[in-house]
């Protein structure tokens, strides 16, 4: 990259009054040569050298693990109900982990001193243990028995202390129910959490150049004056802040050491069908319904600023800090928008898994495996402090990656009995719009 200070003394140029050369001006590093950006061909290999500097970040993370756990089937030891034919199976075990970050910048990149960097970057050395126990069982209720061929629960319980952000109880209890050997229902609930990682957590504060807008800014703001005033330009100023011609406007991002964990509560119902009558058959069919709250995530810079000038939101607009000529981006570390990680959101998410398995014999040619699984997308709800949208049928800046209501992978392999497999995969991705086309305004 380029050096910001030494760029600057290159370009400082005077005439020197006794050969009329260009040279750096008095007080100027060792070395200094005039970068003359100026005149076509003009700019020297040993200017380029002047200027230029290499800029480097080390970082490292380590995870510590150590597990223990004991497994074993109580029937042994007589723990059996009668009704059932089986024992109650048993997990329990306990674990300690150790998360551990180092970011190692260099001096440039601690005093932000390359073109375009945005800002410095701290060192950064952080971590956090978190200790747990859990316990899962495997609970055989009714079997063997008409309309129970087997009636089963699976109940698990996890502990979780976390050196950062407390202590939380994990738990699920999921119900299995085979009425024959051809038809079963099956169903549950689980709480799950994710705790921040140590970049969630740790990552470090630093400027960068994350914000594209400022309404307030040019002699045409977008916004009123009275909205502007909401985001802290003056009535006296409104129509003379200075905005920036690469429409690059200052942030401060990074991480939140106050973070909790993201909580997600899933209900599940399905049912399994493997006919008797036809060999090799097998559909399951199953319904999730996803609730994550917590969600760690940033306010971008541009919603911000929208949504204080709209509704004068006092949490939103604090995060807006304009210099003294009231920019986002003229003064260095002193104008720019907030987005460091905050619990800000929640995610949605329902539908139903398909999956269809069929083994086709083919007598003294092999078999013929068919497999599909497929999922129809009923919702995927994004909501935080500024915006509520549903992803389904959409792809793009917002919604990332693409979700249609429809998505399956198919395979057909034609297994001989001569050592020779042929495989046929087939992916399919629902339509989708970008998500610019929606006509959602969040």
């Amino acid at each position: 990259d380029m050096n910001i200070a030494r760029l600057n003394e290159a370009l400082l140029i005077y005439e020197d009054p006794d050969t009329g050369e260009p040279v750096c001006a008095p007080g100027s590093s060792d070395g200094c040569v005039p970068y003359n950006l100026f005149q076509e061909g003009e700019i020297t290999q040993e200017a380029l050298d002047f200027i230029k500097t290499d800029i480097v970040m080390t970082g490292r993370v380590k995870t510590e693990v150590w597990n223990g756990t004991i497994t074993g089937d109580l029937e042994d030891y007589g723990v059996v109900i009668p009704s059932a034919s089986e024992g109650i199976a048993m997990a329990v075990g306990a674990e300690y982990r150790y998360e551990w970050l180092k970011n190692n910048p260099d001096e440039v990149y601690q005093f932000g001193g390359a073109t375009g960097q945005g800002g410095g970057v701290p060192l950064v050395e952080a971590g956090y243990f978190v200790k747990e126990a859990f316990l899962v069982l495997g609970v055989p209720i009714v079997q063997d028995a008409k309309g129970f061929r087997d009636f089963s629960l699976e109940l698990g319980y996890r502990y979780s202390d976390y050196s950062t952000s407390g202590d939380f109880n994990t738990y699920k209890a999921l119900l299995n129910w085979a009425f024959s050997d051809s038809f079963r229902i099956r169903g549950g609930y689980n709480r799950a959490v994710r705790a921040p990682n140590v970049w969630d957590l740790f990552q470090p504060l630093r400027f960068g150049l994350g914000g594209a807008a400022d309404i307030c800014a040019g002699e045409n703001p977008t916004a009123t004056a009275e909205e502007c005033a909401r985001t802290g330009v003056p009535l006296d100023r409104y129509g003379s802040v200075l905005p920036n011609p690469a429409d690059q406007y200052n942030t401060l991002g990074g991480g939140n050491p106050d973070l909790v964990p993201e909580t997600a509560d899933t209900i599940t119902a399905g049912v399994v069908w493997t006919p008797q009558s036809i060999a090799g058959l097998s559909i399951t069919l199953d319904y999730y319904n996803i609730d994550i709250t917590d969600t760690i995530d940033s306010l971008g810079a541009d919603d911000i600023i929208q949504q204080c000038a709209n509704t004068g939101d006092p949490l939103l607009c604090n995060l807006i800090n304009r210099d003294s000529f009231y920019t986002l981006w003229l003064v260095p570390n002193e104008g720019y928008t907030q987005t460091t990680t905050n619990n800000i959101g929640e995610l949605q998410a329902e539908g139903i898994d398909l999956n269809f398995s069929y083994l086709v014999g083919l007598g003294n040619a092999g078999v013929l495996p068919i497999d599909l699984q497929g999922t129809y997308s009923m919702k995927n709800v994004f909501t935080n402090p500024l915006v509520s949208y549903d992803c389904i049928g959409y792809f793009g800046f917002q919604c990332g990656q693409a979700k249609p209501e429809w998505r399956h992978r198919a395979r057909v392999t034609w297994e001989s009995n001569f050592g020779l497999f042929l495989s046929l995969a087939w992916r399919h991705i629902g339509e989708v719009e970008v998500d610019d086309a929606s006509d959602d305004p969040d």
